[in-house]
């Protein structure tokens, strides 16, 4: 910075000093001393905010302490007062770290382009955000133009993580490597918390659909997550992006705020872009894989001659790619499974049950997850092979469904037990035919839990039988047998399995003889 805007830094740390004397009884030394040191101290604007930084959460610990111990003093709402004026301060040296970036005093004329023959000019009519109207202008700028925000709330976490592990803010591409889960920071849990990837794939097919808003600096107030997208497309090397995928990413179309905005409306277009929903409602996953489904019908009946696995399956990854689902086909399978099950349950109901066609279908849209579930486990021991291989059980369980008597898709994982035990079976037939879906819900758990202790009498016993047979044949082979015949690895799994089990055969033993 100059020395100017370190006396302009200055200038806000004794305001804040004067604003503080009248408060002083409410503070503690270590504030008085936090904001004397930013008057007699030379700082940049990036010290400068961190000390302010400092200095507000110190001011907020005391007054959720005080107001903790009940103390709620006119002092107190003074205190209250001073952060308000900190974080407006700190929000002012922010603003001239942002403009000591990269895109230092770019004026509207030179940071918006001309391209595809459209030429920037004012957004009409001029957007609304939060009962505020905001006059813009639209135009393209470059994708390499536009830096990602490193003060947006999304990441301040991240940002502040980075901070105190490498005393700087990071630089952009850093917060691009954060976002994309890249650069591992301790806390973060998801991959791609951000889920850039999953936009950059509906970018790359569609572009930039939702035009970011930059300041008159060029920084951006809201897009991040849409101009990082942009950047992994234009980076990519790995071939995940076609060469036309790589051109609509080039340029973003954007609103930019005119000369001489004010924080007002800088604060209103924040506000409304993330704490107001654009009450978007998306399309049922019903709705979604029907739509796949037919386009998989369609695509196989214009093949020449039935498709075989490997042509399947690069025609599952147009597929998949024609409607933005990423580029494995493990949501097209999925999608394609669902529906066949789907399909079955309204064939049954419509042909079979004479329900109407029209709240079957309902019924299919609300319940569509339950079929995931249903079409899971086609070998033995799963659902749909215990589904697939008793006709009347299958009628049972869509019925059951139909009728809400299913609470939940986790009872689902249970029916291949179910119908395994006569006993289960039973209750779950009662289920069936019980008219009050409050009572049939209740044979559904019993017959469940039921089942499920069949299956733990029959593992006890199992595990009786098998040890009681296991041990009389160790104890009858001849000891040449272990040395001569059985190969070493099974020796050393049979010492590794004895081993493992000791600690739980001594304290068998030493129950058995308590009780004894």
């Amino acid at each position: 910075m100059s020395e100017m805007d370190q006396a302009e830094v200055k200038e806000e740390f004794q305001r804040l000093v004067q604003r503080a004397a009248s408060i002083v009884a409410e503070l503690d030394d270590e504030v008085n001393e936090m904001l004397e040191d930013g008057v007699s101290r030379p700082l940049d604007a990036r010290k400068a905010e961190r000390l302010l930084s400092r200095v507000i959460e110190h001011l907020q610990e005391v007054v959720a302490r005080r107001a903790s111990e009940g103390r709620t003093t006119a002092k107190l709402s003074d205190v209250r007062v001073l952060i308000k004026h900190a974080m407006e301060a700190r929000e002012r040296v922010q603003m001239a770290i942002r403009a000591d970036g990269p895109m230092v005093k770019k004026h509207l004329f030179h940071l918006l382009e001309k391209h595809n023959g459209i030429q920037t000019q004012p957004v009409v009519p001029p957007p609304v955000f939060h009962e505020r109207t905001v006059n813009m202008s639209g135009g393209y700028v470059k994708t390499t133009d536009l830096k990602l925000w490193g003060h947006n709330e999304r990441l301040d976490i991240h940002v502040n993580q980075f901070r105190a592990k490498h005393d700087r803010a990071p630089t952009p591409e850093e917060l691009l490597h954060i976002m994309l889960g890249e650069m591992r920071l301790e806390g973060m849990q998801e991959e791609d918390e951000f889920e850039i990837m999953t936009l950059a794939r509906s970018i790359g097919a569609n572009g930039v659909r939702k035009p970011p808003i930059i300041d008159v600096d060029g920084t951006l107030l809201d897009g991040n997550r849409r101009v990082a997208a942009c950047h992994v497309i234009l980076n990519d090397t790995s071939g995940a992006f076609t060469s036309e995928e790589k051109k609509r990413a080039e340029y973003i179309y954007v609103w930019q705020l005119l000369d001489g905005a004010t924080n007002d409306e800088r604060d209103k277009v924040m506000v409304s872009l993330n704490f107001e929903s654009d009450c978007k409602k998306d399309w049922p996953e019903y709705i979604k894989a029907r739509k796949v489904f037919e386009e998989w019908d369609a695509m196989l009946a214009l093949e020449p001659k039935k498709a075989g696995p490997q042509r399947q399956a690069e025609m599952k990854r147009e597929l998949s790619k024609k409607y933005a689902l990423g580029p494995d086909t493990g949501v097209v399978n999925r999608y394609l499974k669902m529906v066949k099950w789907a399909q079955d349950f309204e064939e049954h109901h419509i042909n079979f049950r004479k329900n109407d066609k029209f709240a079957v279908k309902h019924a299919s849209n609300r319940y569509f997850q339950y079929f995931d579930e249903l079409g899971k486990g086609e070998k033995a021991g799963g659902v749909a092979y215990a589904l697939e291989n008793d006709e009347t059980f299958k009628r049972q369980v869509f019925d059951l469904l139909f009728d809400g008597k299913i609470t939940n898709w986790r009872q689902v994982r249970e029916f291949k037990h179910v119908v395994e035990v006569p006993e289960a079976r039973e209750v779950f037939a009662k289920a069936h035919k019980e008219p009050n879906v409050e009572e049939a819900q209740e044979f559904v758990d019993h017959a469940i839990t039921l089942a499920n202790s069949k299956r733990a009498t029959t593992r006890a016993l199992g595990a009786n039988t098998r040890i009681e047979v296991f041990t009389k044949w160790l104890e009858e082979v001849p000891p040449r047998t272990l040395h001569d015949d059985v190969k070493s690895e099974n020796l050393q799994r049979l010492l590794v399995a004895l081993k493992l089990v000791e600690s739980a055969v001594n304290l068998g033993l030493e129950r058995a003889a308590k009780e004894a």
